[in-house]
């Protein structure tokens, strides 16, 4: 029996492992894709938001909502897709290690954040962690000007993404997890539609056909958005909340090897970027 649940607890483990490692590849799609940061999360939501719907309608796992989850979801879905543009934005400026070690920042924010939402206790130790977090963030901050923007632009991506933490937690407590995704990317699409309209109007440039970008887009969209999203849908079921978002915030970590493997970019950083990622990463562990 003893063996039979490690047996079970080292494949839920391996599962929640191989998502991070998913999410990590995130970032390197904002290098590979061509596309600027708006059209690559407005085509990533128009596939992501078809698929899920008709994956889950394929799996029976569609259920009635009330109109006010409806709209939940489709909120938390507009600030996931504000979250995505500015950390696609953040990479475009800077680097993919640069734009993805600013989301260790999320903590910070959420700190601040989820007991004025949600009202919850405040908790003074994980506010003192996360203002280490901020200082190691100082520190990769000045180690080179021109990657400055990118820091700022990904700060700002952290932010909405604890917003995103936060009103999901709110929301989609005790409903169906799935149906509740399904409207969260219904809800990402829907913003990028409306958004599309002034970014038209706005930018001269036509958009081209690029069948390389359009491949990767499928990639990120199924596999490593709608995949991504369900199987952590399934370890919610199975694990704690603290245990996945814990082992999350080791995304950053992912995302700068595979930069490094993929890329070189151990080339682009210097001592004081790397002393910042590790006092940041200190504060997680």
């Amino acid at each position: 029996m003893a063996l039979f649940l490690w047996c079970f607890m080292l494949q839920l483990f391996l599962k929640l492992h191989f998502a991070v490692l998913l999410a990590g590849f995130t970032g390197v799609f904002g290098r590979l894709i061509t596309y600027d940061a708006f059209i690559l999360v407005f085509i990533r939501f128009s596939i992501a938001a078809t698929f899920i719907y008709f994956l889950l309608k394929a799996m029976h796992k569609l259920k009635e909502f009330p109109v006010r989850h409806k709209v939940q979801g489709i909120l938390t879905g507009a600030i996931l897709a504000i979250h995505l543009v500015l950390f696609y934005l953040s990479i475009k400026l800077s680097n993919i290690s640069i734009g993805t070690v600013t989301l260790a920042t999320t903590g910070f924010f959420t700190a601040v954040l989820e007991p004025l939402i949600i009202k919850t206790r405040f908790d003074k130790s994980n506010f003192v962690y996360t203002l280490l977090s901020v200082f190691g963030l100082f520190l990769i901050f000045n180690f080179d000007t021109k990657f400055r923007l990118g820091i700022a632009v990904g700060l700002l991506s952290s932010l909405f993404s604890s917003l995103f933490a936060v009103y999901n937690k709110k929301f989609s407590y005790k409903k169906d997890p799935y149906t509740f995704v399904n409207y969260q990317m219904f809800g990402g699409f829907m913003f990028m539609l409306i958004c599309a309209i002034p970014y038209i109007v706005l930018n001269d440039a036509p958009i081209e056909f690029r069948e390389l970008d359009i491949f990767y887009l499928i990639l990120l969209a199924t596999v490593f958005t709608v995949l991504l999203y369900l199987l952590v849908v399934q370890l919610s079921e199975k694990l704690s909340a603290f245990t996945i978002s814990l082992t999350f915030n080791l995304e950053p970590v992912y995302a700068i090897v595979i930069a490094m493997i993929l890329f070189n970019e151990d080339k682009e950083l210097n001592f004081s970027f790397y002393l910042g990622v590790v006092l940041m990463m200190t504060c997680v562990f």
